[in-house]
C-alpha cells in the first residue's frame, strides 16, 4: 500500500498542468538576415605604361586581388568587338604588350588600329573558378609607323 501512494504522490506531482506542455514551444523569433556568397574577386585596378626599351611595349601593370591565384589578360577592340585571350592564369603583376605580339593577332587587332578603332587590355582576377569583373580599360596605339609597330612599337594611348 505504501508503494501505491508513493506513485499516487509522484503522479500528482508530473501531472500535466491546464496549459499543453508543447505551449512551451510555441515561440517566435525573427532571424538575423544572412547573406551568402558563392566568391567574390574584386576587379583589378590596372594602369598602363609606356616601355621606351626595345622593343617598344606598352606594360599594363596592376596591385594585387586578394584571393586572386592568377589573372586572365585580355586585348580586344572597339572596331568588331573581338577579344583575344592572352593569358588565362597569368602569375605576375604586369604584363606587356608588344607589336610582335599584335603581329599574330593581325586580323583582330591591327586591323582595327589602321581602321581608326581602339585597341584595349582588360585584366580579371581568377581563384578556383571564380572570376572577377573586368578591370577599368587600358587602350594601346603604334608607337610610330606601322613597320615600327610590327618590330615592337606600342604605347599606352594618352600622356
Amino acid at each position: 500500500m505504501a508503494f501505491v501512494a508513493a506513485l499516487a504522490a509522484v503522479t500528482m506531482w508530473i501531472a500535466p498542468s491546464s496549459t499543453s506542455a508543447s505551449a512551451a514551444w510555441d515561440a517566435s523569433a525573427k532571424a538575423p538576415a544572412v547573406s551568402l556568397t558563392t566568391g567574390l574577386l574584386i576587379p583589378p585596378e590596372t594602369r598602363c605604361e609606356s616601355v621606351s626599351a626595345s622593343p617598344r611595349a606598352a606594360r599594363i601593370a596592376w596591385l594585387p586581388v586578394e584571393g586572386a591565384t592568377g589573372y586572365r589578360i585580355v586585348l580586344g577592340n572597339t572596331q568588331n568587338g573581338n577579344a583575344v585571350e592572352l593569358a588565362d592564369d597569368h602569375a605576375g603583376l604586369s604584363y606587356d604588350i608588344t607589336g610582335t605580339l599584335l603581329l599574330t593577332l593581325v586580323t583582330s587587332v591591327l586591323g582595327s588600329l589602321l581602321l581608326g578603332g581602339s585597341v584595349y587590355v582588360e585584366v580579371q582576377a581568377k581563384n578556383n573558378g571564380w572570376i572577377s569583373p573586368a578591370s577599368n580599360r587600358q587602350n594601346v596605339v603604334l608607337a610610330g609607323s606601322l613597320l615600327q609597330a610590327l618590330g615592337g612599337g606600342l604605347k599606352c594611348q594618352g600622356p
